[in-house]
């Protein structure tokens, strides 16, 4: 218990280090002799914040290299309903963000849809792809479906440039309340890959979950695939 509460102590030195010496992304943090002698400890208690600050994606490890400030990472609370935008904007980061639409089709649902949307087989929906670039990197593809008998003539609208949400607003007086969701991890297989930019077989997170409105409607069912590195979830 003692040397985890030292570690934690360590990472959050190091934390403060990175904010009070307004390092960016991208800055190299000094060498671990010199953060064992700025913070009095051992190389061993040292490397275990560091850790931390590993696999809370605050740092990147390039090997030969040493340690650098990675890119923030956008917080997703997995008891609130919000979209990547709303988080973004509710962390203050001054990221550019930008959609581009895939694809928009409608098809009827099949066995696994259906069951997911809990709507009868054969209803028919739209299907919507879209993929999420932030300071234009593809971070998240996205996939929806929405029944198209409440939306009639979505593919009227800008779905590229608008947030679903205030479309559904605005358009369609659709209020979204509450959702279920489940949060997994997957691979990237080879369209997500591409999609993505990273290699075939990477481990994403897979965001999966139906939104309900105001009305306890069945409204729309999303998959989004998402990179780890540019994510972290929290309550």
């Amino acid at each position: 218990m003692k040397i985890l509460t030292l570690s934690i102590m360590i990472a959050n030195e190091l934390k403060n280090m990175i904010e009070q010496e307004n390092l960016k992304e991208g800055d190299k943090l000094p060498s671990e002799r010199d953060l064992c002698e700025k913070l009095n400890v051992q190389r061993l208690t040292l490397r275990s914040g560091l850790r931390i600050l590993l696999q809370e994606g605050i740092i990147v490890s390039k090997q030969r290299s040493g340690y650098y400030v990675n890119k923030p990472r956008v917080e997703k609370n997995v008891f609130h309903l919000e979209s990547t935008s709303e988080a973004i904007f509710q962390q203050g980061l001054k990221m550019k963000m930008k959609m581009k639409l895939l694809h928009l089709s409608k098809m009827e649902l099949n066995k696994y849809l259906s069951a997911h949307m809990r709507l009868p087989l054969g209803t028919k929906v739209y299907e919507l792809q879209r993929l999420r670039y932030v300071d234009d990197e593809p971070i998240s593809l996205e996939t929806t479906y929405i029944p198209i008998e409440i939306v009639p003539d979505l593919e009227h609208y800008d779905l590229q440039e608008q947030a679903l949400y205030v479309i559904l607003e605005t358009a369609y007086d659709i209020h979204i309340d509450h959702s279920e969701q489940e949060i997994l991890v997957s691979t990237a297989d080879d369209f997500a890959a591409m999609s993505l930019q990273v290699a075939k077989g990477e481990q994403l997170v897979l965001q999966q979950g139906l939104a309900y409105d105001t009305k306890n409607r069945q409204i729309e069912y999303t998959e989004s695939l998402m990179k780890m590195e540019r994510f972290v979830y929290v309550n």
